[in-house]
């Protein structure tokens, strides 16, 4: 069970127009519960030689105990280009720093897979997001089940988070919503047949304000019967995953046969967001305080 520091939210009417006061973000601390204690962290410390310069301060790459960088092009479907660049990607000042740049459509995305991977606990990352048309950031996790052979779907995925910047609000795709999406494959649990089966839940602004003028918690707690996601003190999603819909269960993604690890990323453009435009602002800035992760305490 999950408890935290709730700060309370009073809604005022006045003249049909709605306010909410008393949400304060920037107060909140994460508190994973009794039953849990800390089996990862990552505070983003300076680790190994300078790699560069940036905004006239030494930058380093991130600890490659815990991250690798992914690289390639349209991963995910997007138009970006992802580098192991040091300027699309760097620890300065305690923090970790993603960015999308407008030449070439460079960006970041870094795993964990085979260095930092856990079954069941709270996953949690304090982040600050980008905002802006095609500017796509995601905090998620994948399952690793290559010993068994197992791709996506079947291996299951946990999106903790994924913002789709811009303005579409006829279908809630603003820089206003935090979304969160369990995918798994429901007609087997091999490779044959296949089918990426999801749920999805959407999370908006208390205040309606962008994502990015805050720094905020997004975590997930994966146990044996469900899978939990929330922003901050709020849950938007709660999955029981031993009876899973429209499924071939038990779906074995989320029993704890494998481990998850965790990808962090900016996407640029796809068919979820759409191609930038002229009022996307670059570059755009994905920036992390830190990574930690829970587990059940042993008896």
């Amino acid at each position: 069970m999950l408890h935290f520091i709730v700060f309370f939210l009073f809604i005022v009417i006045f003249n049909n127009v709605y306010f909410v006061v008393g949400w304060d973000p920037s107060n909140f601390t994460f508190n994973p519960g009794q039953d849990y204690e800390l089996v990862f962290q990552d505070d983003f410390e300076n680790v190994g030689p300078v790699k560069a310069f940036i905004n006239g301060k030494p930058a380093y790459a991130p600890n490659p105990k815990n991250w690798a960088p992914i690289v390639g092009m349209h991963i995910d479907g997007g138009l970006q280009n992802f580098t192991n660049s040091i300027f699309n990607a760097y620890v300065q000042d305690g923090k970790f720093t993603l960015v999308a740049l407008k030449e070439g459509l460079t960006s970041g995305m870094y795993a964990s897979k085979n260095l930092q991977e856990f079954t069941f606990g709270i996953w949690a990352a304090k982040i600050q997001l980008p905002y802006g048309k095609g500017i796509w950031p995601a905090w998620w996790l994948l399952g690793n089940a290559d010993k068994y052979k197992l791709k996506w779907p079947t291996c299951g995925e946990n999106d903790i988070l994924e913002m789709v910047g811009g303005n579409n609000v006829s279908v809630n795709l603003t820089d206003q919503y935090a979304h969160g999406t369990v995918h798994w494959n429901n007609q087997s649990n091999t490779m044959k047949p296949v089918f990426n089966k999801q749920i999805h839940q959407q999370w908006k602004t208390p205040d309606d304000s962008m994502l990015h003028n805050h720094s905020l918690v997004y975590w997930t707690e994966w146990t044996p019967e469900q899978i939990t996601i929330g922003v901050n003190e709020f849950i938007y999603s709660r999955i029981n995953t031993t009876n899973l819909p429209e499924s071939i269960n038990p779906v074995w993604a989320f029993s704890g046969k494998w481990p998850f690890y965790m990808i962090i990323n900016i996407g640029i453009g796809g068919e979820w967001p759409g191609p930038p435009d002229n009022t996307t602002v670059w570059p755009q800035l994905m920036v992390t305080d830190w990574i930690r992760v829970y587990q059940k305490k042993t008896e």
